[in-house]
C-alpha cells in the first residue's frame, strides 16, 4: 500500500532528514524525551535546555507533566517511552503532536495508541495521530540493535495475525484492510534496502493499529510483557522481547498444531517460517538472547495466560500453566 497516500488520508505530514537539522519545531513545543544521555545530548547540542526526560512510561508520569503549562504542541523526541507519553499528553491536552523517533526500534512511531503502566499493569490506551512525523535518517544509519528490535516488532505481526485468525473462528470480526496492512509491513521489512523503506514498514504497521492494536499485538506481546516484568530491568528492548515472544508463540502453535486447523498460517510450519524470516534479516540470534539470560527460567512462562486474558489469543486456548516449557524453549534453542 502507498504510505504517502495513507498518511495524507490521515492528515499526517512526513519529513525525512538526511543530514543534521536544526529542528525549529523544538523551539516552541513541550518536548518529551528519554532519560538517557543520547537524546539529552542531542537536544543540548541543538541549544534546547527545556525538556522532560522520562525513564518510565506510566500514567503517573503523564499526570506529573500535565501539571506544568503547555502551549502550541507536544513533541515526542526519542524512543518508545518518550513517544508514548507524548501521545497521551497531546491527547489529554487536545494539542497537536509531533513525533521525532531518533531510532527505528518499534512500530509505534505514529500508531494511534500507546502502552503505559497504570500502577503495576501495562495497558494499551487510545491516543491520537501526530500531525507531523520527522524521521532523522542520519541518526538511523548506525542504529544497530535498535533497528533489529524494530525488525522483530514487525515480524511479530505474523503471530498477531494468527491470533486474529483464531479469534475469527470463534466469531469475532476484523478488517481485511488492517490485516493486509499488518501483513504487508511484516513482509516489507524482509526486503528493505534503505532506511526509508524500513520507515515505511514501521509506519504501515502503526496505521494497521488504527482501530485496535490487536492487528500487531497478540500472544507474542503478552510474552513480551511477562519477560519485561520478570527478567528485563531495562536490559532488553521492547522489540527484542516481542521477537522472543514471537518465537515462543509460534513454537507453541507448532507443538499444539493438532488443536488448530483452518487458521491463516499452517500452525505446524509457523515456527520454522518465522525462524527462517528472522534469519534472513539477521535477527534470530538477537531474538533468542533473552532465553539465554541467567535470570530466565522456562517456568516463568507458566504465567502468560494471566497477562492479558481480556484479549483473546493463543493463551486463551492453550493454558500456559499446563505447557512443558522446558521442551518448548529447548525446541527453540536447538
Amino acid at each position: 500500500m502507498e504510505v504517502i497516500k495513507l498518511l495524507n488520508e490521515r492528515n499526517i505530514k512526513l519529513t525525512y532528514l538526511d543530514k543534521t537539522y536544526e529542528f525549529p519545531e523544538l523551539k516552541k513545543g513541550t518536548i518529551i524525551t528519554n532519560e538517557g544521555e543520547f537524546t539529552r545530548n542531542l537536544l543540548l547540542n541543538l541549544g534546547i535546555n527545556e525538556f522532560y526526560p522520562v525513564s518510565d512510561a506510566s500514567l503517573d508520569k503523564v499526570e506529573e507533566i500535565k501539571k506544568n503549562n503547555h502551549v502550541n504542541y507536544i513533541i515526542g523526541f526519542g524512543g518508545g517511552k518518550a513517544i508514548d507519553i507524548a501521545k497521551k499528553l497531546a491527547y489529554d491536552l487536545d494539542l497537536n503532536l509531533i513525533s521525532i523517533p531518533t531510532a527505528p526500534s518499534h512500530d509505534g512511531l505514529i500508531s494511534k495508541n500507546c502502552s503505559l503502566y497504570n500502577g503495576t499493569k501495562r495497558e494499551t490506551i487510545p491516543t491520537k495521530y501526530p500531525s507531523k512525523i520527522i524521521i532523522p535518517l542520519y541518526l538511523w544509519k548506525n542504529s544497530g540493535d535498535l533497528k533489529k528490535a524494530g525488525t522483530c516488532d514487525l515480524i511479530s505481526n505474523l503471530t498477531a495475525l494468527q491470533d486474529i485468525s483464531l479469534s475469527e473462528k470463534k466469531g469475532e470480526s476484523f478488517s481485511e484492510f488492517y490485516k493486509q496492512l499488518s501483513f504487508e509491513s511484516a513482509e516489507k521489512v524482509l526486503g528493505c534496502g534503505t532506511d526509508k523503506e524500513f520507515a515505511e514498514a514501521l509506519i504501515m504497521s502503526g496505521i494497521a493499529m488504527e482501530e485496535t492494536s490487536k492487528y500487531c499485538s497478540g500472544s507474542e506481546h503478552e510474552v513480551e510483557r511477562l519477560l519485561e516484568a520478570k527478567i528485563n530491568g531495562g536490559k532488553y528492548l521492547h522489540g527484542q522481547l516481542a521477537g522472543t515472544g514471537t518465537l515462543i508463540s509460534a513454537k507453541v502453535y507448532e507443538v499444539y498444531s493438532n488443536e488448530f486447523s483452518g487458521l491463516r498460517f499452517e500452525s505446524k510450519k509457523l515456527f520454522e517460517e518465522v525462524k527462517e524470516k528472522m534469519k534472513k534479516v539477521d535477527v534470530y540470534e538477537f531474538a533468542i538472547e533473552p532465553l539465554k539470560d541467567e535470570k530466565f527460567n522456562p517456568e516463568i512462562l507458566r504465567e502468560i495466560s494471566k497477562v492479558r486474558p481480556e484479549r483473546y489469543s493463543l493463551w486463551n486456548v492453550i493454558d500456559s500453566e499446563k505447557v512443558d516449557w522446558k521442551k518448548v524453549v529447548d525446541g527453540i534453542l536447538e
